[in-house]
């Protein structure tokens, strides 16, 4: 189904086993499967048929470069599909099909005891699926500060990753921040808030030990920054930055000095809760990403206090801002020799 390496085999072979134990139990769905799955591999060779949006080219007089593109992101945004090449809304299309084809085989190993052995490594690249589009949203909104807000430096590498990202769908080496940013939605998908005195320390630990040294030099650097121990916050609980001030504010006027799940409800309105997140569905990460990106830009748009920025964003823009440091100090340490 893809079209790079190992990753492709690896697939490949989960893919094949899955089904032959499939064509053992159910012929029709067997064959349900093997159309959507040939279906899958021609829009993968569609995708491959593009030029890459990395070389410069003419087309009917214009020219089509890199540098193009990402004036084109500046101005228009990332996410006007009529704007965009066509590569990446065949390769967005290609990797919404990928999402609902894996969903299905996920629901039918739970369905079926003989293809429970599979249950876990179709989950995983589930996920991964519907992170890699995740990711872009993250992108975007980078991209689409105004002019000003970040280093040029950085805005600039943020549209050379996603343009990157865009043009190798199927290579998961193919920007150096990714992984980092899918790792801890991973890792929060795996935690369920405890709540308790609302400051988040157990549920931080927990997620700071299966997470890279990169995210321990982001902790250190943000400690002591209020809008990013905000938006932290957010993502360890599941709430909105109104929810949990709102909470903490009843629990001083209460008297509380820790709080259960079960109590947490009565502070909140009838129709709010915390993300749950924790579901089989990796479709709930995304509502909980968009949820909070959402909240940033209405805080923003009234003038209301809370993170203006999500977890991610600030991650991502810490990890480009590091690799640039490193590559500044590499250049001066071989201009001293």
């Amino acid at each position: 189904m893809t079209v790079s390496g190992c990753e492709h085999k690896d697939e490949a072979c989960l893919l094949e086993s899955l089904t032959a134990e499939l064509n053992k139990i159910d012929t029709d769905l067997y064959q349900e499967c093997s159309v959507t799955y040939e279906d899958l591999v021609h829009l993968s060779a569609v995708f491959a048929h593009f030029p890459s949006m990395l070389e410069s080219r003419t087309t009917g007089g214009h020219e089509q470069s890199l540098n193009t593109l990402i004036e084109k992101l500046y101005r228009d945004g990332c996410d006007h599909t009529v704007l965009l090449p066509t590569k990446v809304v065949v390769g967005r299309a290609f990797m919404v099909a990928k999402f609902n084809y894996l969903g299905f085989l996920r629901q039918l190993a739970d369905r079926f005891d003989r293809l429970a052995p599979h249950r876990d490594e179709l989950q995983k690249r589930w996920e991964y699926t519907i992170f890699s589009l995740l990711i872009e949203d993250v992108y975007q909104a980078i991209i689409e500060r105004e002019p000003g807000y970040y280093d040029p430096a950085i805005r600039r590498e943020a549209a050379v990753d996603l343009i990157h990202y865009w043009d190798n769908r199927f290579d998961r080496t193919a920007t150096d921040y990714a992984s980092e940013i899918v790792d801890l939605w991973r890792v929060r998908k795996r935690i369920v808030p405890v709540f308790g005195t609302m400051l988040g320390t157990m549920e931080l630990m927990k997620l700071s030990s299966l997470l890279s040294n990169r995210w321990q030099r982001f902790l250190e650097a943000y400690a002591t920054e209020k809008s990013v121990v905000e938006a932290i916050e957010e993502f360890v609980f599941g709430l909105t930055y109104e929810q949990i001030e709102a909470v903490r504010a009843v629990m001083r006027a209460d008297n509380r000095s820790v709080i259960t799940r079960d109590a947490l409800q009565e502070f909140l309105a009838p129709d709010e809760s915390p993300d749950t997140i924790a579901s089989v569905d990796p479709r709930d990460m995304y509502r909980f990403y968009q949820r909070r990106a959402h909240a940033t830009e209405h805080r923003a748009l009234a003038n209301r206090p809370g993170p203006r920025r999500t977890l991610e964003e600030n991650l991502l823009v810490f990890l480009i801002a590091d690799k640039h440091a490193a590559k500044r100090l590499s250049r001066t340490g071989h201009a001293q020799r």
